[in-house]
């Protein structure tokens, strides 16, 4: 599967946990590619009418999900857009809306989008049930939530601190050990899966979901 990863320098940081440039960084790019490559399998071969996706950051997948929708939606807590916007402009995205809000408390109307996407996202929202609860209420009656999330462990971990140089706990938390069980516990699994599929139940890294609502 070749996806479409912008040149580096059309990207710029957005936030603190916005790490981008992992993307280009041996060996852990090839963790990141994988979330990316995870979301397009779980969005299928259907072109969805409207598509968000929540927690944007610099705007790096936005290029690739532009192919998957009609129209392309995005948001984060920052407010620094206009280079995404330039970026969306190079790869010539049409119907493009941005904006900073929060996946926990949006201005979206009920029942907007087809599908919502969210890499990596939920372990650093403040209330977890809280983001889940908006995302069910902007999601149509058959639409799909597609995400995928770290989970706690020390194989992840050792990779993360070398790059952060801090615990992950630092910036998620806790929200790694319970993410998953708020997931399911309000929402309908249509596809569930794990990074390392025959031991991931067990030592799990990235758990990957495709939902909807219940």
């Amino acid at each position: 599967m070749k996806l479409i990863i912008p040149d580096k320098d059309l990207l710029k940081t957005t936030g603190d946990v916005d790490y981008y440039d992992w993307n280009y960084k041996f060996p852990i790019k090839y963790i990141q590619l994988y979330r990316f490559k995870r979301i397009v399998q779980l969005l299928g071969n259907e072109k969805y009418f409207s598509l968000l996706e929540a927690g944007t950051g610099s705007g790096i997948f936005l290029p690739e999900l532009s192919k998957h929708c009609e129209h392309l939606y995005a948001c984060d807590i920052h407010h620094d857009f206009d280079n995404i916007a330039r970026l969306c402009e190079t790869y010539k995205i049409q119907n493009y809306n941005l904006s900073s809000q929060s996946i926990d408390n949006t201005n979206f109307p009920g029942e907007s989008f087809d599908a919502v996407v969210a890499v990596s996202v939920l372990e650093f929202v403040p209330d977890i049930q809280k983001a889940i609860n908006e995302i069910k209420r902007i999601l149509k009656k058959e639409g799909v939530f597609i995400t995928i999330c770290p989970m706690e462990s020390n194989l992840l971990d050792f990779f993360l601190s070398l790059y952060t140089r801090k615990p992950p706990k630092e910036e998620s938390g806790d929200s790694r050990q319970k993410v998953s069980k708020i997931l399911e516990q309000n929402f309908t699994i249509i596809k569930k899966g794990y990074m390392i599929p025959l031991i991931g139940k067990l030592f799990p890294v990235y758990t990957h979901y495709k939902l909807k609502k219940s």
